[in-house]
């Protein structure tokens, strides 16, 4: 399975410009994935012509019966092309092929719900007085460009693409550079069904965010930003995009805690903490649950507990189905995994874990032991950044107030996760704690109908989650008439 992924503009598929072919490779096994050639800013700006022409002489934006139509057809492209789609992804990015196909499950359901929801376009009307009648409209933005991450890539890019083109957008998408491949991939099998949409609608520009990623965002033709990353690149997506007062939204990293209360199901919990923290993306995921607070009475038994299960999971290529722990992406993600876990050694007790392997079917992949530490300061170095890696921090606490206070310790508000048995300390704790989702008794799980917010430098911009997707996607107008004459 090799791909040659090219730029999506218009409708064709084009080279991009610089010439310099880049290859990508199987972070478990070394071996040769695809190649692709990076996009001059040429290229961008070409993409964004076209989809401002689309935008603006095409019926997408004011055909919603088409957007349904093609929105239903990409859930069915994704559903036919499931088992392909999911083993390039795996291939690019060595997360485990079982989450792969989960995810793809999930970025269907995406295009599924919103087009259920394209119609409903819905504004307001209102008697201002005797003599003025308000309408409120909802419009589309415009021209949105899309800047998806490379951990989770087609779900998250779907997460935006789907609320997008269901408001009647069109999109220019910049991919991870680690994973350019998984989205090409995509996008190919899309156009290859979705006969209906209209060319420009979606394209796909190939390259590097200080080439493709930085002109997308500083471009004046571009309306929108949605980028998914990490708190310091949403820094600078931010400075760049108000440049123009450009509208955006941004979700970034996270640093959720996983918090086990002293009445919890002891079974639920572990594996909980242990799927939540290090299985599948081997921890490279945003809403990562690598702050595990234990309540002081139960400490030492969840520990004990948990620390003899983790030789027990099976570390690899992610494309092997018993594989529980994938690679990390890259050798600069490696290093940055492992300087962190020398960190953790000089402030913590290292439990279980903390080698890179690299022997046998490890040596030519990126694999890190799954890490456990031993009653990690809370506002130490590993308890307080995120480290994108299987390296998990076990904190004690001793009553609701100090684990509410340690939760809310860092920069990040994406995601937190509570375990108990007492429905109002949960309920408690969850409006206390600074997160724009919380999960009680389970970890991790998401729905399109369901809104989710972020706090602090988590992120900002509006929910891409929801129907308030919609409205993140969307513009206000209001239209005054005088009804006396």
């Amino acid at each position: 399975m090799l791909t040659e992924a090219k730029n999506i503009i218009g409708g064709e598929y084009k080279v991009g410009g610089t010439g310099k072919v880049k290859e990508r490779y199987n972070p478990g096994t070394g071996e040769l994935v695809g190649r692709y050639t990076e996009s001059t800013s040429e290229d961008v700006d070409d993409a964004i012509r076209s989809a401002r022409r689309a935008f603006e002489d095409s019926h997408w934006p004011r055909d919603p019966k088409l957007r349904v139509r093609v929105l239903r057809e990409i859930h069915d492209a994704i559903i036919d092309d499931f088992e392909y789609l999911a083993k390039v992804q795996t291939s690019e990015n060595g997360k485990i092929i079982r989450d792969s196909r989960t995810e793809l499950n999930s970025a269907a359901d995406f295009f599924d719900y919103y087009s259920g929801l394209a119609r409903d376009l819905y504004g307001r009307t209102n008697l201002l007085d005797q003599n003025t009648m308000s309408f409120v409209l909802r419009e589309p933005m415009g021209v949105v460009g899309i800047i998806a991450p490379w951990n989770a890539p087609i779900v998250l890019l779907a997460r935006s693409l789907a609320p997008a083109l269901a408001a009647g957008n069109t999109v220019v998408i910049k991919p991870a550079s680690y994973t350019p491949l998984t989205i090409y991939a995509l996008l190919d099998k899309v156009l290859e069904r979705v006969k209906d949409i209209p060319k420009g609608v979606i394209n796909l520009v190939l390259g590097g965010g200080e080439t493709v990623g930085y002109e997308l965002v500083k471009h004046e033709d571009v309306d929108f930003i949605s980028f998914t990353g990490s708190t310091e690149a949403g820094a600078l997506v931010m400075r760049e995009a108000s440049i123009n007062i450009k509208r955006l939204s941004l979700e970034l990293g996270g640093k959720t805690p996983n918090i086990i209360l002293e009445d919890a199901n002891f079974e639920s919990a572990i594996q909980g903490a242990i799927r939540g923290s290090m299985l599948g993306s081997a921890g490279q995921i945003c809403f990562a649950g690598t702050r595990v607070m234990v309540h002081d009475k139960i400490y030492q038994k969840f520990r004990d507990n948990i620390i003899k299960l983790i030789p027990n999971l099976k570390i690899g290529n992610g494309l092997s189905e018993d594989v529980d722990v994938g690679p990390v992406v890259s050798d600069g993600q490696l290093k940055r995994v492992m300087d962190y876990i020398e960190v953790g050694k000089k402030v913590a007790s290292l439990l279980v874990g903390g080698n890179q392997l690299s022997d046998g079917e490890w040596s030519k992949g990126h694999f890190v032991e799954p890490t456990i530490f031993d009653d990690v300061p809370p506002d130490s170095k590993i308890a307080q950044e995120e480290i994108f890696g299987p390296v998990l921090s076990m904190i004690r606490f001793k009553n609701l107030d100090e684990v509410a206070a340690i939760a809310n310790s860092t920069k990040y508000g994406l995601s937190a996760a509570i375990w108990t048995n007492n429905i109002n300390n949960a309920f408690k704790l969850a409006r206390r704690i600074k997160a724009g989702v919380v999960w009680i008794n389970m970890y991790g799980r998401m729905f399109p109908e369901a809104e989710t917010g972020t706090y602090k430098q988590s992120g900002i911009g509006g929910t891409l989650r929801g129907m308030e997707a919609l409205n993140t996607f969307t513009e206000i107008k209001d239209i005054l008439i005088n009804i006396s004459e």
